[in-house]
């Protein structure tokens, strides 16, 4: 099941990269990115705070936290559960670098003119926070430390917090966002496949 969902995500991924080649979906993009352009003063405070788990120092910080609490509590051999949330913060890190490495999409103008001239999709930020929180979700339910529905809803706040601030602040097209989500659910799946797998 876990691959199915890696496969679906990662495929999403390539589709969504190639779509963004369309008039259609560009217009799309200008369109969200013009209208936050007018809300962009009001959100900045709170845009700054959401943004902050797909830091590059913050990611690591949650995956190292989630693996202190299930250590601690649950105890057994610490690489079931050090492995898959190191393959989550490093795989996300990994897979939006390749996506960039091989298609590069221009930042929105006014992240470029904050010189942030780095390829656009997927959102790195998006892509390190969601597959750090999916993992570190599903790992404390399997463990019996988080009720299902409570971690499904911590999961998508996190998420869709951190991906609609990376918009708010201006750094990305609404469409590297989403690319952002399936990049990271693709590498989450395959995290948590490696758990499953270290914990039998």
């Amino acid at each position: 099941m876990l691959f199915t969902v890696a496969l679906v995500a990662l495929t999403s991924l390539v589709v969504l990269a190639a779509a963004t080649r369309f008039r259609r979906v560009q217009e799309l993009d200008d369109g969200l990115e013009t209208w936050m352009i007018t809300h962009r003063d009001r959100v900045h405070a709170v845009a700054s705070i959401g943004t902050l788990p797909g830091e590059r120092l913050v990611h690591p910080v949650i995956a190292a936290a989630t693996a202190a609490i299930v250590l601690a509590t649950r105890g057994g051999p610490a690489m079931r559960i050090l492995l898959p949330l190191a393959s989550a913060s490093l795989g996300g890190i990994v897979v939006h670098h390749l996506v960039k490495f091989v298609y590069h999409r221009h930042r929105p103008d006014g992240a470029l003119k904050r010189d942030k001239t780095e390829a656009a999709f997927p959102s790195g930020h998006t892509t390190n926070a969601t597959s750090v929180i999916a993992t570190s979700a599903y790992i404390l339910v399997r463990e019996g430390l988080l009720p299902l529905p409570l971690a499904i809803a911590l999961a998508l706040v996190v998420a869709i917090v951190t991906g609609a601030s990376r918009v708010a602040l201006g750094w990305h097209w609404g469409s590297d966002v989403i690319g952002g989500w399936a990049a990271g659910a693709g590498v989450a799946a395959l995290a948590c496949q490696l758990y499953n797998a270290l914990s039998h």
